[in-house]
């Protein structure tokens, strides 16, 4: 628990909705387990009330689940709603990536072009590449498309559902090569934004988040 500790520099709240999100993303909470916010108030020496605040907000992203009996458990994905949230991020992200091609100016591209810079030299690396790290990267190569969009309510459609792509994108990684054939898919979307090719870009978007969905019901599987 000591690797999760709290500082004291921000408010409690932020600091245990953090740390229990971390812990649920590093496999310290498996999907499935019971959590108890007595006892996590009891490791980080903390009162229940921002234990509680923190647990009500990762209910709300989706990532703990209270039952009706007051039970709170650690998600666990099913085949069920892995293929609606992809269903639905094949669609907006699509669109997005079309808005991006037309809308985007040459410094917005050059942002996403250096983080694909950056995805390239963790994975050419001598270390086994960090995988939070290259989560964080491929994330915010999806964060800025839709940025770019300029779509504010296609953005906060999107935001509802990020927490539970965060998670996915975690399992997503399992597999020989997987990272490099997730970097090659985000070159091509890229390539297409840059040369203005919109339809091929969404297109190219669509196909990715599919190809996403089918290694993941894989694994599931």
């Amino acid at each position: 628990m000591n690797k999760f500790a709290l500082a004291k520099s921000m408010p409690f709240y932020d600091q245990v909705y953090n740390s229990i999100k971390q812990m649920i993303h590093q496999g310290v909470f498996q999907p499935g387990d019971r959590i108890y916010e007595a006892k996590i108030a009891r490791d980080f020496n903390l009162s229940r009330s921002p234990v509680r605040e923190a647990v009500r907000a990762l209910e709300k992203e989706g990532l703990l689940i209270i039952d009706d009996k007051s039970r709170m458990t650690v998600y666990k994905p099913t085949m069920k709603d892995v293929e609606e949230i992809y269903q639905c991020r094949m669609v907006l992200e699509s669109l997005a990536a079309k808005l991006a091609t037309k809308l985007a100016t040459s410094r917005e591209l050059k942002e996403i072009e250096t983080i694909l810079v950056q995805t390239k030299k963790y994975l050419e690396g001598k270390d086994e590449p960090d995988k939070e790290a290259i989560i964080r990267l491929n994330s915010r190569f999806h964060d800025l498309i839709l940025q770019f969009s300029k779509n504010n309510r296609l953005q906060k459609q999107l935001s509802e559902l990020r927490s539970l792509t965060h998670y996915y994108m975690l399992m997503n990684l399992k597999g020989e090569r997987r990272k490099w054939i997730i970097f090659d898919e985000h070159q091509e979307i890229f390539n297409c934004i840059k040369r203005g090719d919109d339809e091929k870009a969404g297109q190219l978007m669509s196909n990715h988040i599919s190809n996403d969905l089918h290694h993941l019901k894989g694994i599931l599987e």
